[in-house]
């Protein structure tokens, strides 16, 4: 009975565990659908804070903001990392990658 007991609580534990783990990430869907600027537009507000190619753009949370997150290589072979408020197309960082 204790076997029983146990086992049933494990699987409580994982279920439960994982469901709450699960709840901390938000999906693409999700942090699209709460963007009011489109991915061109801060695409082209990042160009305008840095000169270069844009060659990868991700979604994600900053600081509690849905932004952005764009990174572009400039005419130096350096890499920076633009982040555009997806609300309102503000630059809020302009990071450059130091290791490259």
């Amino acid at each position: 009975m204790r076997t029983q007991i146990a086992a049933l609580a494990a699987i409580v534990m994982l279920t439960f565990g994982n469901a709450t783990a699960w709840a901390l990430f938000e999906t693409n869907k999700t942090l699209s659908e709460s963007a009011t600027i489109s991915m061109e537009q801060a695409l082209s507000a990042a160009r305008q804070a840095v000169q270069g190619k844009p060659v990868e753009v991700n979604m994600g949370k900053d600081d509690g903001r849905v932004v952005y997150k764009i990174e572009i290589i400039d005419a130096n072979k350096k890499t920076h990392h633009v982040y555009v408020d997806a609300q309102n197309g503000q630059i809020l960082k302009n990071k450059e990658d130091k290791l490259r």
